[in-house]
């Protein structure tokens, strides 16, 4: 195997002394520019890669944080991820990521392998019934984290989520305006305080309309797709009398134009839907889906910020923000008569 390119092959190449491609290659110490320039190029052409792993140790300091979500696989958290990773990448900071599949076993295995990876903070968005005891290995270690998306009520953490009741409020309203006064909402968790506070909206926004939400019409199941068919295929049977249902997310409401059409009926003539997201493949179905936006993109330039901040300051007090949603209709709601 080829020896990997070192300081020393640097200095040989450059003349130099070990001490002056140094502070070449760190901008530290009296260099000047024409010498920087030629360390850095040399560096290039036999393919030197600094390893800061002796930096890290002696400063203790480092330029790395993670992340790990519940469900990399869902577009709201790439697009999440893509705006916390280039913030951070702007501030000189790189960002490993890792997906705890919604496992607590595999999520507390991971920020204890982050911890041991000698990262410099952590943004978690838990995974369903984390609890603010399982962020402990974090606070024992001292690392700043930010918790995102789920709350967990951890009141020594910065939080980064959405106005989930006024987000079920809005989908609601949406379809009470177009005349539909009987409606389910499916798909979610109901042990997940993302799931309570859409279906507290939802409630919401009937009771001002004068309309009751039976708990007969709450249909629990797993944010995805295929649990999204499932569950459609067994409201479709037992409700015949149902036309329209508000989607825990874009994956549900995916799941339930499949089983919707498969029974003849047509969404947006027939049969409304409204789901949460606005992940890109909702304006591509077949009608356009009417959906919540909840700005992911928003929540991870912001989980950034507030980290960056902490690594700055981390006596400052604790942030709590939350994004404002906006409905985004299309023509998955049956339009009311004139």
């Amino acid at each position: 195997m080829r020896k990997r390119p070192n300081i020393k092959d640097i200095a040989k190449a450059a003349g130099l002394s070990t001490a002056a491609v140094s502070y070449a290659l760190t901008g530290k110490g009296r260099v000047s520019a024409q010498t920087q320039e030629i360390v850095k190029r040399i560096a290039d052409e036999i393919g030197f890669i600094r390893d800061d792993t002796a930096a890290r140790l002696r400063t203790g300091q480092s330029n790395l944080l993670a992340a790990i979500v519940h469900d990399t696989s869902n577009p709201f958290f790439a697009e999440l991820l893509s705006d916390f990773e280039t913030s951070a990448y702007e501030a000189g900071y790189l960002t490993i990521v890792a997906n705890a599949k919604n496992d607590p076993i595999r999520q507390a295995a991971l920020i204890d392998a982050m911890l041991a990876q000698g990262v410099a903070g952590l943004l978690i968005s838990p995974v369903n019934g984390t609890e603010e005891a399982g962020m402990q290995s974090l606070r024992f270690h001292g690392k700043p984290y930010l918790v995102c998306v789920r709350d967990i009520g951890d009141k020594q953490a910065d939080y980064v989520g959405l106005n989930d009741r006024q987000a079920g409020y809005l989908a609601a309203d949406h379809l009470l305006s177009a005349g539909i006064r009987h409606f389910a909402f499916v798909g979610g968790l109901d042990h997940t305080k993302t799931w309570l506070d859409r279906l507290d909206g939802i409630r919401a926004a009937a009771s001002d309309s004068g309309v009751t939400f039976p708990d007969e019409m709450i249909f629990n199941s797993a944010p995805t797709r295929e649990a999204g068919s499932q569950m459609f295929d067994r409201i479709l049977n037992s409700h015949s009398d149902c036309n329209a249902a508000i989607c825990f997310n874009d994956y549900v409401a995916l799941g339930a134009y499949a089983a919707i059409h498969a029974t003849g009926k047509v969404v947006g003539q027939t049969y409304s839907v409204v789901g949460f997201d606005n992940v890109p493949q909702s304006a591509s179905l077949l009608p356009p889906l009417t959906t919540v936006e909840l700005f992911p993109r928003d929540i991870g330039r912001k989980s950034a910020g507030l980290m960056l901040g902490r690594l700055k300051n981390p006596k400052r007090q604790r942030e709590r923000l939350l994004i404002e949603p906006r409905l985004i209709a299309r023509e998955s709601v049956v339009r009311p008569r004139a």
